[in-house]
């Protein structure tokens, strides 16, 4: 009998070491979340029909794991907590080099993409199943003051119902969704300041070299007039006025220099370093490229915008939710099985119970309501997030066209003009006609007007970056 009670005893500790069964995560591709194209374009008819197709569908399906993760784990743990590894600026000129980097060592990526990995471990616990339990158990001890009874052990498991492992990684993945759209948010946002500060690096360096023109015409204009004073050609009045003008292209100069000294820490900082180890950044400041009309602007925005996309998730996740709610009150089966040995009797007695609780009071009413609501209001801030854009689109888009009406005025008529007036002083002071002060004179209104120039072409290509960033900025903020 002793022999039966230890067989028994074993096989209980065995069953104990049972492997759980997990439910591993199918997702089909990613698609774009769908614009709310038909609410806020009435203008086109669409014919959309779920706005549930906004983010991946889950199927989920029951498959058993033979091997032990907790090498798999442990290995996961010590990649997530690695820390990227700056990049070298040096040698990097181009904008698209600029922006590569900044992706890679920008410190507000690299926070949402932790938070991603963190959701990652959650969906991992989310299709975990409860843990067997198994402990020691007796009766009738010392029953009428004799010492025996009945000794023995028991396991027992909770058996889940109602795939609610499977629903709840189904709302933790919408989540990863939700914050994987955040994160393009993220970078849009910085690819727009760096472009942004790209262009304000560009327009400085090309204001400094305008500037320097124009102190060596100042200072020209200072030597000649010296001259003609000393030869009693020119009164003192226009040596004051020579030298005024170049103290006034002196400050300019240095004016522009902290510009672009003010640019290269701006642009450093987007790349985390705290100076930006380059003398200059490739590109042409006057090739711009031509904005779209305002309704397909607002069109494109809405169409590619990660904030539309990130709140269609947010209303995938709120449905999901409420998928979960509902399976809730399915109650859970709690099995137990006993054996003990009867020390009067020399026997083993085997022993099984069976529950679960009654949805009567409580049917999880609460939280469904609660989760029906929540859908709502996320559907909501989608709508609000649409008109919004649209504001501010409408703002940025007249910002644009006011920037670009002044660079196509100086384009089209003011720096020709100049530049023909220019060419004329020229003429005339080679025929003799014109003095050089007259000359110098010219020379010095031509390079202001393109220093006025280059401003509103700093100013257009900050609204052109922000229309095209999807009216993305402020990364760091």
């Amino acid at each position: 009998m002793r022999l039966k009670w230890i067989a028994a005893l074993g096989l209980l500790v065995a069953l104990s070491g049972c492997r759980t069964v997990h439910q591993p995560l199918f997702t089909s591709g990613q698609s774009a979340a769908k614009p709310l194209a038909s609410k806020v374009d009435a203008k086109k008819e669409r014919t959309e029909t779920k706005d549930e197709q906004a983010v991946r569908q889950v199927a989920f399906q029951q498959d058993s794991s033979s091997s032990d993760t907790s090498t798999e784990d442990s290995t996961y743990y010590a990649d997530s907590i690695a820390t990227p590894v700056a990049q070298s600026i040096v040698g990097a000129t181009s904008l698209g080099q600029l922006e590569q980097v900044a992706l890679a060592t920008n410190p507000a990526v690299a926070e949402v993409q932790a938070e991603i990995e963190s959701l990652r471990g959650k969906l991992t616990q989310a299709g975990l199943p409860p843990n067997p339990t198994v402990g020691i158990v007796g009766s009738d001890i010392n029953e009428d003051g004799v010492s025996g009874g009945r000794y023995g052990v028991y396991f027992g498991r909770e058996i889940v119902r109602g795939n609610k492992l499977g629903y709840s990684r189904s709302v933790v993945c919408a989540e990863i969704e939700t914050v994987e759209q955040r994160l393009a948010v993220i970078q849009q946002r910085l690819l727009t300041d760096v472009r942004q500060r790209y262009y304000d690096l560009l327009v400085a360096q090309e204001t400094v070299t305008m500037a320097e023109e124009l102190v060596k015409i100042s200072q020209n204009a200072v030597d000649v007039s010296q001259r003609l004073l000393e030869a009693k050609e020119a009164a003192q009045t226009s040596v004051l006025q020579s030298e005024i003008e170049l103290q006034n292209a002196s400050v300019v100069k240095r004016q522009a220099e902290n510009q672009r000294l003010a640019a290269r820490r701006k642009l450093a900082g987007l790349l985390g370093e705290a100076e930006l180890s380059l003398d200059y950044v490739d590109g042409n400041v006057r090739e711009l490229l031509a904005i779209a009309d305002f309704e397909q602007s607002f069109d494109e925005v809405v169409n590619s915008s990660p904030e539309i996309a990130a709140l269609f998730a947010e209303v995938e996740q709120k449905r999901r939710q409420l998928q979960r709610e509902i399976v809730e009150p399915i109650p859970n089966v709690t099995w137990q099985t006993t054996l003990q040995y009867d020390v009067f009797g020399n026997d083993i007695i085997p022993g099984f119970q069976i529950g679960m609780p009654i949805p009567t009071l409580n049917r999880n009413q609460g939280a469904i309501h609660q989760a029906r609501h929540q859908i709502i209001a996320a559907e909501r801030r989608a709508e609000k997030k649409a008109l919004d854009l649209r504001q501010r689109l409408a703002s940025a888009y007249e910002n644009y066209l006011d920037a670009k009406l002044q660079v196509d005025a100086f384009d089209s008529e003011i720096i020709p003009k100049a530049k023909q007036t220019l060419d004329l002083v020229n003429k005339g002071y080679r025929e003799g006609e014109i003095d050089f002060l007259q000359l110098l004179t010219a020379q010095r209104t031509y390079s202001q007007i393109n220093l006025t120039y280059l401003q509103g072409l700093k100013q257009l290509w900050r609204q052109h970056v922000e229309i095209q960033g999807l009216l993305l900025s402020g990364s760091l903020e």
